[in-house]
């Protein structure tokens, strides 16, 4: 898709999207481009590489999210809805998805990807910091 496909708008934190990511059953997932001013190359690549990979992001949350949580919760309810994806403008394949899970719905869950690969996973603040 190009930048043309796309309804950008301006959000508190940056410039917005909405995208329809099937695999993770939402549409209308905000992806923001932290701290710019207007959409530009990178994030219009940056979106398409995330609703390309979408399955691939889903099947890597899942899997890190459940390990996460029966490690730092002990629980075994990996049920969780991903709110907003993040874009570092001068970062290249890096992605920041916050995911709300039931068990801690104040902080909710954060995983910075590198990439397809995860590089940090822990509470919300992980996926813009």
């Amino acid at each position: 898709m190009n930048s043309d496909d796309f309804e950008f708008y301006e959000d508190d934190e940056g410039v917005a999207v909405n995208v329809d990511l099937n695999a993770f059953n939402d549409s209308d997932v905000q992806v923001v481009c932290l701290e710019s001013e207007s959409s530009d190359e990178k994030m219009v690549g940056d979106v398409n590489f995330i609703i390309n990979n979408q399955d691939d992001f889903f099947k890597v949350s899942e899997r890190e999210i459940s390990s996460y949580v029966a490690s730092v919760y002990k629980s075994k309810n990996f049920s969780f809805k991903l709110m907003k994806i993040y874009i570092f403008p001068d970062v290249e394949n890096e992605f920041g998805f916050l995911f709300r899970w039931v068990g801690d719905t104040e902080h909710g869950i954060g995983i910075k990807f590198s990439g397809l690969s995860v590089k940090k996973i822990g509470s919300a603040e992980v996926a813009f910091l």
